[in-house]
């Protein structure tokens, strides 16, 4: 890095970003004003494009699922290198996003995750252009879509979605997107999300007493994913999250749900977590159906399993002669096999887990260009991020913090103060042109993975 610091347009570029700071600071405040919850970013994907255009990047576009892309094209034949921050927050639409200021804190629901890092984009873009500084490779910017919740990492998946592709591969990846501007996250927090669904008949609550209870079932579930044990190395977590189900307190319910989240760095424990989720929800149906006399334990299930939509319902023995206990059988319409619960997963997210070594190139390229801005290097180690898609990938890719200070995410008091905010973007700087590599400048020059013949 010391090598770096010694060109004097990479000196102006840092320059040029200190100076620009407070351009950078009103975007991002417009910006975090702007609704943006995931799916539903278009309004700001459209500002982002026109300020890259400004910026002086080329084959500004916007591609099928939101995602906003620009080139600073390289000098040589370097490694393809992809920076990105993502536009979409937690919020909802009707959020109330009026922004307030006391003192230096601004504050605003989103202003942080990930608003930030797209204003720091679009002056990293800015920079370069300035100055007419180039890495031996093209560097990408992308202000990508549904980083959230349920977004399930949906744009950065669907850009790394054809790496057999020689024009459309990336060697290297560096997402913008934590509190801590010296934070450095390096290994990718896998997770599985299910809404699970538990089907019945329904009925009142004294005449069609007797009856499998959806939410009953649901309870079974939960008392026994409650009683998981998982390892704490590598940390393996589940959880239940949400409920819902029922009309009335004198109903029994037809249907009701449950959306569990699962995590693990290691691939195979959160594969192994999955596999005892979805045994102990059987057994649980099972269980409750035999209560009320519909059917034997049966260890079988039916359903198709896939990366995008998972279903399945629960099978019991032979119910021809079931006879539900204290049913009322002569008014009841349905049959008892009827009456049985089934119940179904969707998957709602899928994130591939993966790790990286510390002492690995782009790990120590970050380090050292922290400790050239003059910060002290925070090892985060592992998170949900969108570096997860490069990362299971076998591509070199971290998350870095954005400049600044910031807190509160994912709440609507979530601030932002602007202190030596500008810090960020000069890290990213450096780094960006130590991994493309700069005037034979390779010491942490990424390979290239894909190469061009």
């Amino acid at each position: 890095m010391d090598k770096l610091l010694k060109y004097n347009g990479v000196q102006e570029a840092l320059k040029f970003l200190c100076e620009d700071d407070e351009r950078t600071l009103k975007e991002h405040l417009e910006m975090c004003q702007i609704p943006a919850p995931s799916y539903e970013e278009g309004e700001k994907a459209e500002y982002v494009r026109k300020k890259m255009v400004d910026a002086g990047l080329s084959d500004v576009h916007i591609d099928e699922v939101g995602n906003v892309l620009g080139t600073w094209k390289g000098a040589g034949n370097g490694p393809r290198i992809m920076v990105a921050g993502h536009t979409d927050t937690v919020f909802p639409k009707e959020t109330d996003l009026t922004l307030k200021k006391e003192g230096e804190r601004y504050s605003c629901p989103g202003i942080g995750d990930d608003t930030r890092a797209v204003a720091e984009l679009l002056s990293l873009a800015r920079a370069l252009n300035a100055t007419g500084i180039r890495g031996e490779g093209d560097i990408v910017f992308c202000a990508n879509v549904c980083e959230e919740g349920l977004g399930d990492l949906r744009g950065i998946k669907h850009a790394f979605k054809n790496m057999a592709n020689t024009e459309g591969h990336y060697d290297g990846f560096v997402s913008i997107d934590d509190k801590n501007t010296s934070g450095i996250i390096y290994q990718a927090v896998g997770s599985e999300r299910y809404l699970v669904t538990f089907h019945g008949t329904g009925g009142h609550s004294f005449t069609g007493f007797g009856i499998p209870n959806p939410i009953h079932a649901m309870g079974r579930a939960i008392a026994k994913i409650s009683d998981f044990q998982t390892p704490k190395n590598p940390k393996t977590t589940f959880s239940v999250g949400v409920v819902n189900g029922g009309t009335s307190v004198n109903v029994i319910a037809a249907e009701c749900s449950m959306l569990v989240d699962m995590r693990s760095v290691d691939a195979g424990e959160l594969e192994k977590l999955s596999a005892k989720l979805h045994q102990a929800i059987e057994e649980a149906v099972n269980e409750e159906n035999v209560r009320w006399g519909y059917g034997t334990l049966s260890s079988e299930s039916t359903g198709t399993f896939d990366d995008k939509n998972m279903t399945a319902k629960s099978s019991v023995g032979d119910t021809a002669d079931a006879v539900p206990v204290n049913a009322d059988n002569g008014e009841r319409e349905n049959s008892a096999e009827d009456d049985r619960i089934t119940v179904t997963f969707e998957q709602k997210g899928r994130r591939p887990a993966g790790t990286q070594d510390k002492s690995c190139q782009i790990v120590q390229a970050a380090n050292a260009a922290n400790q050239a801005i003059g910060m002290e290097t925070l090892y985060i180690g592992a998170a949900s991020t969108d570096a997860n898609i490069p990362i299971s990938l076998g591509i070199p890719a971290i998350t870095v913090g954005w400049g600044g200070k910031g807190g509160g995410e994912h709440t609507i008091h979530e601030w932002y103060e602007p202190i030596e905010s500008w810090k960020g973007p000069q890290r990213d700087l450096l780094l960006l042109l130590a991994l493309s590599g700069y005037e034979n400048i390779r010491e942490y020059q990424l390979p290239c993975i894909n190469p061009k013949e």
